[in-house]
C-alpha cells in the first residue's frame, strides 16, 4: 500500500499557524461574538493534526472517515492526500478518496481517475464513486455505464448506483430510478433508491423513507434518518421530531435524528445531543437497561454521530465540548471531534471583536439570511469518553 508519510511525526506541522492567520481574515458568518475555553489557535492546530494523521490510521474505516473530513474541512489543500489514498488496499478508502476528489472538484487527479476507470479489473461498486468524480470534474466518458450498474447482480452495486444517481442531481435518472423502485425489492436498493427520488424532488418517495424508520433492523432506520435529513420538506422535520421524542426508540436513532434536525435548522435535539457526547454509554444503558450487552461498536457509533450532530447545530461553543475527544482511543469518534471542530472554528469571532465588514453584493447585516440567529446556549463543559 502506498500511503503518503510526508503528514508523519510527533509534533505538529509549522504551518498550521499561518493556514489559522488566513483563515481568521476569511471567517465572519457566526451570528454572535464567542468566548472559547480552548485556544482557538491551538484547537484548529491540533485538530487538523488529527485529521492527518488518520488519514494514515492502520484502521481502514478510521482513514475512510478521515478522507470525508478532510473534503469538508480542507478540500483541495489537501488533493495530494486524496490522489496518494486511491493507490489504498482497501477499497471503501478508494471510494472514499474518489468522492472527495469529487466533492471538492480537485482537477489534477482527472488523469488517476480516469485510468482507474478504465481498469477492468476496477470493482464495479468502486466505479460508481469513480463517476462521480469525474463527472463533477467535467468528466461524462463512463457516466452511461451508472445505468448498467443500476440493474447489476449484485444489490449493494445497484444501491451505490443509485445513491450516486441521485448526488449527481440529473433529473433524467428519474426514469430509471423509478423503473428500480417498481422491480427491486432489496431492501438496501430500495433505500437508496429513495433517497436519489427524494433528493431529486420526489415528494412519494418521502413517504418510502418514513416507512423505513418503522425498520425492525437499525442499519436501515439509520439510513432512512440519514436520507430525511438531506430533504428540507416539512415531511422531513415532522417525521424526524417524531422520532427524537419516542423514548422507546434506540438512543442511536434519535441521536441520527437529533444531528438530522440540527441540518435543517432545528434545535430541539441540543440536549440528546449534549448527553450522549458526554457519556454514551450511561446513554445506551439507560435506555436499554443494567443488564443489556453494550458494545464498544455501539458505543462509539452512538457519541461520533452526536459529535457530528453538534457540528449541525453549528454553535461555536461546542468547541470546548468536543475538544477532549481529540484524545479518544476510538477512531471514528478523533475524526468526528477534529471535523466539527474546524467546522465551528470558521464561525469563530472572539468576543469583542469588531463587526465585519460586508462583502460587496451580500446583504446589510440587519437582514437575515438563514432565519433567526441561535442564542449561545450550550452549558456542558468537558467530555467523558
Amino acid at each position: 500500500m502506498g500511503r503518503t508519510d510526508s503528514y508523519s511525526g510527533s509534533g505538529f506541522p509549522w504551518y498550521g499557524m499561518a493556514v489559522w492567520a488566513g483563515m481568521l481574515l476569511a471567517v465572519g458568518c457566526g451570528n454572535t461574538a464567542t468566548e472559547l475555553k480552548a485556544v482557538p489557535t491551538q484547537a484548529y492546530v491540533d485538530a487538523r493534526w488529527v485529521l492527518l494523521q488518520a488519514a494514515e490510521d492502520p484502521d481502514p474505516r478510521v482513514r475512510t472517515n478521515a478522507l470525508e473530513a478532510l473534503a469538508v474541512t480542507e478540500g483541495k489543500a489537501v488533493g495530494a492526500i486524496f490522489v496518494q489514498s486511491l493507490k489504498d488496499d482497501r477499497v471503501p478508502v478508494v471510494a472514499a478518496a474518489a468522492m472527495a476528489i469529487g466533492e471538492c472538484r480537485y482537477a489534477p487527479a482527472l488523469p488517476e481517475l480516469v485510468r482507474l476507470a478504465r481498469d477492468p479489473k476496477t470493482p464495479p461498486k468502486l466505479l460508481c464513486a469513480l463517476i462521480y468524480a469525474l463527472h463533477r470534474l467535467g468528466n461524462d466518458e463512463f457516466t452511461n455505464a451508472l445505468g448498467g450498474l443500476l440493474h447489476h447482480r449484485d444489490k449493494f452495486v445497484r444501491a451505490e448506483a443509485a445513491r450516486i444517481m441521485g448526488k449527481m442531481g440529473v433529473p433524467s435518472a428519474v426514469g430509471p430510478l423509478k423503473s428500480v423502485q417498481r422491480d427491486d425489492y432489496e431492501v438496501v436498493v430500495r433505500l437508496n433508491v429513495a433517497e436519489a427520488l427524494a433528493v431529486l424532488g420526489d415528494e412519494r418517495s418521502i413517504g418510502l423513507l418514513e416507512a423505513f424508520t418503522k425498520s425492525q433492523f437499525l442499519e436501515d432506520r439509520l439510513i432512512a434518518v440519514a436520507a430525511l435529513g438531506k430533504l428540507r420538506h416539512a415531511r422531513s422535520v415532522y417525521v424526524l421530531k417524531r422520532l427524537l421524542k419516542q423514548s422507546a426508540q434506540d438512543p442511536i436513532v434519535r441521536v441520527a435524528a437529533a444531528g438530522c434536525l440540527a441540518e435543517l435548522g432545528e434545535d430541539d435535539g441540543r440536549e440528546c445531543l449534549l448527553k450522549a457526547v458526554k457519556d454514551p454509554r450511561a446513554v445506551l444503558r439507560k435506555a436499554r437497561g443494567s443488564k443489556a450487552n453494550i458494545r464498544t461498536a455501539e458505543i462509539t457509533t452512538l457519541q461520533t454521530l452526536a459529535v457530528l450532530g453538534l457540528e449541525k447545530l453549528g454553535e461555536v461553543q461546542a468547541v470546548d465540548i468536543v475538544y477532549p475527544l481529540l484524545r479518544s482511543k476510538r477512531g471514528p469518534v478523533r475524526v468526528a471531534a477534529a471535523r466539527t471542530i474546524l467546522r465551528l472554528l470558521a464561525r469563530y469571532r472572539p468576543a469583542g471583536a469588531p463587526p465585519r465588514r460586508a462583502r460587496r453584493g451580500s446583504p446589510p447585516a440587519t437582514q437575515p439570511t438563514s432565519g433567526p440567529a441561535r442564542r449561545p446556549r450550550l452549558h456542558t463543559s468537558g467530555a467523558k469518553d
